[in-house]
């Protein structure tokens, strides 16, 4: 039974810890740039999939397929800033929140 409580508590400070950090870096880029930009983690994920699809179906190892996945995603992240993120940084405060979660 005590294991249990003291199990949750562990598990719900590590939880408040990491809002708590998340809420510090996105209140460091309104501070910083005025802009806050959700899509980081779902480019990530993109990028990881894309590398793992290079390996598994090409047949590229982790390290080649990684150093070809940068750049490509680069290019991805300059496109994206370019069409949309100045875009709607000029249209208000809520419209990049928006596109970002889009």
């Amino acid at each position: 039974m005590l294991d249990g409580v003291v199990q949750a508590l562990v598990q719900g400070v590590l939880l408040g810890g990491y809002y708590a950090i998340i809420a510090a870096g996105l209140s460091l880029m309104v501070g910083v740039v005025r802009f806050i930009n959700l899509a980081h983690g779902g480019m990530a994920v993109l990028g990881a999939f894309l590398t793992i699809t290079l390996t598994t179906v090409v047949g590229l190892p982790v390290l080649l397929a990684i150093a070809l996945m940068l750049p490509v995603m680069a290019l991805l992240g300059w496109l994206m800033h370019g069409l949309l993120f100045e875009r709607a940084m000029r249209g208000g405060f809520l419209l990049p929140i928006l596109v970002t979660i889009g």
